[in-house]
C-alpha cells in the first residue's frame, strides 16, 4: 500500500492575518487542501497526512475543520501532522512528515494548490505528468517540465524551464521512503531545494522513473503553498 503526504507548511507573511488558500472552501463546502487528493486511488492509499504548521493550526482552528472533512468524505485513514516551526522547502516538510509518523515503503506526495485524477498508481517511482496543449491557459514561469523518452521513461526533470511538452503536475511517488530521505540529507544544503532537484539526482544515479499520465487537471493558480 502507498502513504500519501500532503505538505502545506509553507509561512507567508500574510498567513497572520489571512486564511491560507489551500484551507480555504470551494462552493461545495470541500477544503481545497481536501478536494486536492479526491481524484487519485484513494482505495490503493493506506494512509494520508496533511502536514501543517502549528502556528496556523492555532490560528486557524485547522485540525478541527480538518477532521470534519475527513469525516464528510469518510478518509477514515488520514490524520494531520502539525510541525512546531516552518520548514525551508516543500522536500524538508516530506522528510520530516515521514520521520515524526515512522513512515516506510512507497509515498505519493500531492500539492495542494491542484487537482487531477489519475487511475492507478503502480509501485515505483514517478511523477505525474501533464501536456501544456491540454491547458486552456498557463503560466509555464511557476513549473517543472518532465522529458519522457519513447518508452516511456522520465529522463529529467527541471525547474522553470521548458524543455519538453510535459509538466509535472503535482504529484510525485517514491518507491522507498527512507531512501528519498537518504537524498534530501545529501541535497538540504541547497537552496532553493525542489522535489524536482531530488529526483533529478535520483536519475543522474540511474534511478527509474516513469511518468504518471493523468487527467483533468485543474490548477489553482497559488504558488509557494506546497512547501
Amino acid at each position: 500500500m502507498i502513504t500519501l503526504i500532503v505538505p502545506i507548511a509553507a509561512d507567508k507573511a500574510d498567513y497572520s492575518r489571512i486564511l491560507p488558500q489551500p484551507f480555504r472552501y470551494d462552493e461545495e463546502g470541500t477544503m481545497y487542501c481536501v478536494k486536492a487528493i479526491t481524484g487519485l486511488p484513494l482505495d490503493e492509499i493506506s494512509n494520508i497526512y496533511f502536514v501543517i504548521l502549528k502556528e496556523h493550526d492555532e490560528r486557524f482552528m485547522l485540525s478541527e475543520q480538518l477532521a470534519m472533512q475527513f469525516r464528510k468524505h469518510n478518509l477514515t485513514n488520514a490524520a494531520v501532522t502539525i510541525l512546531d516551526t516552518p520548514t525551508s522547502c516543500q522536500a524538508e516538510t516530506v522528510a520530516r512528515a515521514i520521520s515524526l509518523n515512522g513512515i516506510e515503503g512507497m509515498v505519493f506526495i500531492k500539492d495542494a494548490d491542484c487537482y487531477f485524477t489519475a487511475d492507478e498508481i503502480m509501485p515505483q517511482n514517478g511523477v505525474a505528468i501533464y501536456a501544456l496543449e491540454n491547458l486552456p491557459i498557463v503560466d509555464p514561469q511557476h513549473k517543472s517540465y518532465v522529458a519522457v523518452d519513447d518508452m516511456f521513461y522520465v529522463t529529467n526533470i527541471i525547474e522553470k524551464r521548458v524543455v519538453s511538452r510535459f509538466f509535472s503536475a503535482g504529484g510525485y511517488c517514491f518507491e522507498d521512503a527512507k531512501e528519498f530521505c537518504r537524498y534530501y540529507e545529501q541535497l538540504k544544503e541547497h537552496s532553493p531545494l525542489y522535489l524536482s532537484h531530488i529526483i533529478y539526482a535520483m536519475l543522474l544515479d540511474k534511478k527509474i522513473f516513469r511518468p504518471i499520465e493523468i487527467d483533468d487537471y485543474e490548477d489553482w493558480g497559488v504558488t509557494n503553498v506546497n512547501r
